[in-house]
C-alpha cells in the first residue's frame, strides 16, 4: 500500500500533538536533513492543503526532514516502510523525553518506601474533602458572617475612708458591706453584605445582670430607660460591661451602604451615634478603657442616648479620600412612641441627639508608624428635659509605641424642670440655664512586656458646671481616674486588670472617694 507524504502528514501531526509538545529531532533517513522551519522546504507552499500540519510537525515538534536539495517531495508516493520509519523517529524522541524503565523502577521503589506516609496523606486529603462537604452542606449563610465578643469580669470596690456614701437625692446609702461581683456580657454580631460594599449589622446582647460598686452607688446612672423601650432592662453603671440583662435583646440593627466611593450612609431603627462619631483608638471599650466617661465625651454624646441608642441616620464622608472626613448622625432614643411620653419621644422628641464632626487624620514618619488625629464636634440634644448645644474637641497622637489622647467639651444647657440628667443626678437642677464643661486626658504605651499589649492611664472631670451649690450638693467637682494593662493571650483572648477611682462622686463633698478593681477577660471571635 502506497500513500503520498501529504496523505499521512495530518494524522501524524494529530498523533504528535497528543503525545507531546516537546521538540524531537527527525532522523527519517541518512539521505535527508532535519529542518527547523517550513520555509526551508522549497517545494512547500502556504496554499498546499496540508501546509498547517507540515508546519506544526516541523516547527513545533521537529519531526520532519527534507532532502539534500531542500525539497520535501510531498506529492511523491511513500511506502509503508518510509511511513513507519518517520513515525518511529518521532516516537523515539518522545520516549526520550519521558521516564525510562529505570526511572519507573525508581518511582516504584520510592512508592514502596514511603507507603505509610502516602497513606497518611491520602487519609488527610480524604478527611479534608469530607469536612469541606460538611461545611458546604451546613454553612450558616453565603451572605452573613458571625462575629462576637464575650466579656467575663470580676469586680470589687470600696470607699476610701468613710464607709457611708451620701447620695444627693436619696440621702444615705451604706456601703459598709461591699462584695465582689461577677459580671458577664456577650454581643453577637451578624454582619450581612448583599453587594460587597454594603453591611447590614444585627447585634444581640445578653449577660448576667451583674453590677459593680460604681453602679450601685449611682455613679453612671443606675436607672432604667424612661422611654420604656425594650432596652429598659439594661441597667447601666459606670463600668461599660455591667448591667447586661439575662434575657437576649436587640442591641443594634442598622444598614450601611456606599452611594459613592468615599461616602457611607447608615440608617436603622437601633444603633448608636458613637458608631460614627467620637471614635478614638485608645478608648474603644473592647480594647481600651472601661469607664463610660473615658470611652466617650458625655456632652457630645449624652449618656441617655449613648446608653440606649435609637433610630436615625448618619453619614461618613472621606473627603476626596484624603486626610479630612466629615461625619454627621441623628439618633432618637424613643422612636417607637406614637404619642408623647414623659419628655416627648417619637422620632424628633426628647431624648435625641444630632452631632456633626470634622476630622483631620494623618499618618507620618517612617512607614506611617506615627498618627495624628483631631476632631471638631458639635451636638444639639435634648435628654430628660435638659437641652444643650455642645462643642467638643477629640484628639489623639501616636508616636511609635507611645500615645496620647485628650477630649474637651463645653455646652450651653437649659433645664425645663423635672430633669434627671444622666449619668449624674443633681437634685438642684430644676429650671434655668447653665454652662457645663468636661475634659479628660490619657496616655498609653504599647507592647509593654508582651507584644500586642497596651498600658494606659487617664484622668478627667465629667461635669463641671455653674449650677447653684449648697453643702454636699454640687460643692465639689467629680474627678475620675482609670488605669489598665491589656495583654493578649492569643489572637482571640485578652486579659485586662483595671483600677478605677472617683473623687467627690456626683460633685458632692459629703460622699467619700470610691475605688474599684476589675479583672476583665475578653473573648473575641
Amino acid at each position: 500500500m502506497r500513500s503520498t507524504f501529504y496523505g499521512w502528514l495530518l494524522p501524524l501531526s494529530l498523533l504528535a500533538g497528543l503525545l507531546t509538545s516537546t521538540s524531537v529531532r527527525a532522523t527519517e533517513q541518512n539521505t535527508v536533513g532535519q529542518v527547523t522551519s517550513v520555509s526551508q522546504l522549497s517545494d512547500v507552499r502556504p496554499t498546499d492543503w496540508a501546509f498547517q500540519a507540515l508546519q506544526s510537525l516541523v516547527e513545533r515538534y521537529g519531526c520532519i526532514a527534507g532532502y539534500p536539495d531542500g525539497t520535501f517531495k510531498g506529492n511523491r508516493a511513500a511506502t509503508r516502510y518510509e511511513l513507519a520509519a518517520a513515525l518511529n523517529a518521532c516516537l523515539d524522541q518522545i520516549s526520550d523525553r519521558f521516564a525510562t524503565k529505570e526511572d519507573l523502577a525508581t518511582v516504584k521503589t520510592l512508592q514502596e518506601e514511603f507507603k505509610a506516609e502516602l497513606a497518611t496523606l491520602k487519609g488527610r486529603v480524604d478527611g479534608l474533602e469530607a469536612r469541606t462537604k460538611t461545611l458546604e452542606a451546613q454553612q450558616f449563610s453565603t451572605t452573613t458572617k458571625l462575629s462576637g465578643i464575650a466579656v467575663f469580669s470580676a469586680a470589687y470596690g470600696d470607699t476610701i475612708g468613710s464607709k457611708t456614701y451620701i447620695d444627693p437625692e436619696t440621702g444615705l446609702a451604706s456601703l459598709e458591706d461591699t462584695r465582689a461581683t461577677a459580671i458577664a456580657a456577650v454581643q453577637l454580631n451578624f454582619n450581612t453584605s448583599f453587594q460587597g460594599s454594603d453591611l447590614l449589622q444585627t447585634t444581640l446582647f445578653v449577660g448576667n445582670a451583674g453590677t459593680d460598686l460604681f453602679g450601685t452607688a449611682n455613679i453612671g446612672g443606675t436607672t432604667t430607660n424612661p422611654t420604656s423601650s425594650a432596652q429598659s432592662l439594661l441597667v447601666p453603671g459606670q463600668y461599660y460591661w455591667s448591667g447586661y440583662p439575662t434575657n437576649v435583646g436587640l442591641y443594634r440593627l442598622a444598614y450601611t451602604f456606599k452611594p459613592t466611593k468615599n461616602l457611607s450612609v447608615t440608617v436603622g431603627p437601633l444603633f448608636y451615634a458613637t458608631d460614627i462619631v467620637d471614635l478614638n483608638s485608645y478608648t474603644a471599650p473592647s480594647n481600651g478603657f472601661s469607664s463610660w466617661f473615658f470611652i466617650n465625651n458625655p456632652l457630645i454624646n449624652p449618656y441617655q442616648v449613648n446608653f440606649f441608642g435609637g433610630a436615625g441616620a448618619g453619614i461618613n464622608w472621606q473627603i476626596g479620600g484624603g486626610p479630612f472626613a466629615f461625619r454627621a448622625v441623628y439618633i432618637a432614643s424613643s422612636p417607637f412612641n406614637s404619642v408623647a411620653n414623659n419628655f416627648g419621644g417619637g422620632l424628633f422628641g426628647d431624648p435625641y441627639q444630632g452631632t456633626a464632626e470634622l476630622e483631620y487624620a494623618k499618618k507620618f514618619g517612617k512607614a506611617g508608624a506615627n498618627n495624628f488625629a483631631v476632631r471638631l464636634q458639635y451636638t444639639n440634644s435634648a435628654t430628660s428635659n435638659i437641652s444643650q448645644n455642645a462643642g467638643g474637641l477629640d484628639a489623639e497622637l501616636s508616636l511609635g509605641r507611645f500615645g496620647l489622647f485628650a477630649r474637651y467639651g463645653i455646652a450651653g444647657a437649659k433645664a425645663y424642670g423635672g430633669a434627671t440628667p444622666l449619668p449624674y443626678d443633681f437634685s438642684n437642677v430644676s429650671a434655668g440655664d447653665f454652662i457645663a464643661q468636661t475634659w479628660m486626658v490619657g496616655a498609653g504605651v504599647k507592647d509593654v512586656f508582651i507584644p500586642g499589649s497596651l498600658l494606659a492611664v487617664a484622668g478627667g472631670q465629667p461635669f463641671i458646671n455653674d449650677l447653684p451649690s449648697a453643702l454636699g450638693v454640687n460643692d465639689r467637682t467629680q474627678t475620675n481616674f482609670e488605669a489598665f494593662y491589656r495583654f493578649p493571650v492569643n489572637d482571640n483572648i485578652s486579659i485586662t486588670p483595671i483600677v478605677m477611682a472617683i473623687l467627690n462622686p456626683n460633685n458632692s463633698s459629703n460622699t467619700p472617694p470610691l475605688i474599684q478593681g476589675v479583672l476583665r477577660v475578653t473573648f473575641s471571635f
